[in-house]
């Protein structure tokens, strides 16, 4: 993707936005981060990808500038991806948030380092919370990231995350929850393996939004049958839908 962009291969990005679309994302991550270049090739990036329809963007970067560029090309409200607890971050991008009415997320870092347990998830989750809640954000737009770490790098960094997305979840009910799923597979054989199961564990804590990807077709079965058996799909329906259509099929 990097290499299309950096070439102006609009047709390379057009193909991969539609494919993610048909294969089911409710919204496309968009990042330009090509150093020296990243305002001028996000807002190229969205324009492109926004001749397929009024497509609902994540504009991934940490650039104010690039994000003010930005901002005003979405046809429909985007995400912004993302705020941390860094001092410099959060005065810098929280403006933005409340200005464009964006929804955010909110990762769980702090300037001091990357967390450690779930504690330290949830001290770091509340004090974003309340920064950004108390720069005029609605707590129903903020999307808290509690860092999905690598269990190949530790064996605490699965049970750490889970036991997070509960407590903040239980502390701040109306918060969103979102988590890039692969992270906790990086190093390991059969990575989408692991995604697909890690996935349930956390929606039944939870999570309500993931970064991942949507032409994993087993995965969005996963997702499709994780809904149904948690009640989050109402009656079944959209599993129901999934079937009619062919998408549970392994």
């Amino acid at each position: 993707m990097g290499e299309a962009v950096s070439n102006g291969d609009a047709d390379f990005v057009r193909l991969e936005a539609q494919k993610q679309l048909d294969a089911g994302a409710d919204m496309l991550d968009v990042n330009g981060g090509v150093a020296g270049h990243e305002a001028e090739y996000l807002c190229w990036m969205v324009n492109v990808v926004q001749e397929l329809g009024d497509i609902p963007i994540c504009l991934d970067s940490a650039d104010p500038a690039a994000l003010r560029q930005a901002l005003p090309l979405c046809k429909r409200t985007p995400m912004i991806n993302s705020i941390t607890a860094e001092p410099e971050r959060i005065n810098a991008l929280s403006p933005l948030v409340k200005e464009f009415g964006t929804k955010v997320i909110a990762l769980c870092l702090e300037a001091s380092g990357t967390p450690k347990s779930a504690d330290d998830r949830v001290a770091t989750a509340t004090r974003l919370i309340d920064q950004l809640t108390g720069a005029g954000i609605p707590v129903e737009r903020i999307y808290v990231d509690p860092c999905v770490f690598p269990v190949s790098t530790g064996p605490e960094h699965g049970p750490a995350l889970i036991d997070a997305i509960g407590m903040i979840k239980e502390g701040f009910p109306e918060v969103h929850i979102s988590c890039g799923v692969s992270n906790v597979s990086f190093g390991l054989p059969e990575r989408k393996l692991l995604n697909r199961v890690f996935l349930p564990m956390l929606l039944a804590k939870g999570m309500d939004t993931a970064i991942l990807d949507p032409c994993d077709s087993q995965m969005m079965a996963t997702i499709a049958a994780s809904e149904a058996l948690l009640g989050i799909d109402e009656f079944c329906m959209s599993y129901l839908e999934a079937h009619r259509e062919g998408k549970l099929r392994g």
